[in-house]
Formats: C-alpha cells, sequence, structure tokens
C-alpha cells in the first residue's frame, strides 16, 4: 500500500499569504496538528499548531511561522509504514505527498494511515505482531515460515523493511496466535534478533498506540 493510495482529498493545503486564524481554522476543521504550506504546487513547509498559539503577532502569515528546514514529506510511491515512520518520529499528524518531480499531491493523516496498517496487518484477526531484525543475508522466509508453523501457527502478514546505514534488514510478522513463547524461543535459537512483540487489537486507537510507541523505541 503506497502513499499515492492513502491520500486525504478534503485535507487542504495552507497558502503563505494565509493568516494564523485561517491556519486554525482550518486545523480545527481537518482534525489535525499540521499543515502543509503550498504555493503553485510546491510545498514550502510545515506550520504547527503550536506555532501558531504562540505567535503575538495578529498580522502575521503562515510564511512567517512555518518550518521551512528539513520540511518532512513521503514520496507518492512509498509504503505506508514509511509513511508511519515519519508520523512517529517527528510526532505528525500529517504527512505531505510528492511525487518524484517535487510536485505536492496531497497529505495522508494519521487515521487514514493507521486503517491501511490495520488492513495490512490483519488487526481484527486476534494474533500477535513481531518484530524481527537480522542480517540482509540471513533472511529466509521459507525458513521463518516454517519456525512459526513447526509450533502450529501461521503466517498472516510479513513486511520487510532496510534499516538505514546498516547491512540489517527489520522483518515484521502477524502471527495468528496470541501466546507465542515458544516460537520467539524458536526465532533466538535460530539466531533471529526479537526485537519487540505484541497482540495485535481491533481497535484503531490502540492500535496508533503500540505501533508508535514501538517505533519510538527502535528509533526508526
Amino acid at each position: 500500500m503506497e502513499a499515492i493510495d492513502l491520500l486525504s482529498p478534503a485535507i487542504l493545503p495552507l497558502r503563505p499569504e494565509d493568516g494564523v486564524a485561517r491556519a486554525l481554522d482550518l486545523m480545527e476543521e481537518f482534525k489535525v496538528a499540521e499543515l502543509p504550506v503550498v504555493q503553485q504546487n510546491r510545498l514550502l513547509g510545515l506550520i504547527k499548531d503550536a506555532a501558531l498559539a504562540d505567535n503575538t503577532d495578529p498580522n502575521a502569515t503562515v510564511a512567517k511561522l512555518m518550518q521551512q528546514v528539513e520540511v518532512p514529506y513521503v514520496r507518492d510511491r512509498q509504503h505506508v509504514y514509511d509513511v508511519l515512520r515519519i508520523m512517529a518520529r517527528l510526532g505528525l499528524s500529517v504527512v505531505p505527498v510528492l511525487d518524484m518531480s517535487g510536485n505536492y499531491l496531497g497529505v495522508v493523516d494519521e487515521h487514514r494511515a493507521l486503517g491501511r496498517l490495520a488492513e495490512l496487518v490483519n488487526a481484527s484477526e486476534a494474533g500477535t505482531v513481531v518484530m524481527l531484525e537480522m542480517d540482509r543475508n540471513d533472511y529466509s522466509l521459507q525458513q521463518i515460515a516454517r519456525i512459526v508453523e513447526d509450533e502450529g501457527a501461521r503466517l498472516l502478514s510479513v513486511y520487510c523493511s532496510d534499516l538505514p546505514d546498516t547491512m540489517r534488514m527489520q522483518v515484521t510478522l502477524k502471527i495468528n496466535r496470541e501466546e507465542i513463547g515458544a516460537i520467539l524461543r524458536s526465532f533466538e535459537r535460530f539466531e533471529y534478533t526479537v526485537r519487540t512483540a505484541f497482540q495485535g487489537g481491533k481497535a484503531e486507537d490502540d492500535l496508533r498506540t503500540r505501533y508508535l510507541d514501538v517505533m519510538r523505541i527502535i528509533n526508526m
């Protein structure tokens, strides 16, 4: 599931000349804590509600208050996990999306991103999400599946991602059982690093709390 598939068309960007009152009104309407600032289809910055609340200049525009250095964004073909990684690392409720030419396409809000995550990890089904870490050369889906199946369980979903600036990778599994102590011990016997494991729930708020906590813990 890519960022282009998750755009929230109802959430509109601000213009650099917009005032503080309009920015706050739109944030309240869209139930977000920040909004992108866009001009001629180019992302100029990101304005946060905290910056607006701290402002004392009644004539200030968002161009004056917005974040312009290292403005966060994702490309249109990046995975929903990349969107959530940025949200977790920076504490954002929306992430701007650009195409490969740098044109602004829209934003992904956390509600839509987490909804897709719930689908990817089969959140409506009972089970456990496990995050493994290993050298890239040691990855074998066949072996991982065999470890799970040897304990009478099965994989519901698998997602792999490389860890930046290393030769290691992370593998996120959804397993259809909640009692997985034997499976975790088997992973460790096969020298996989078990980073964390948490039970998948049905509620999106619960999923959000667990996922963002995990992402913060592993500093992704």
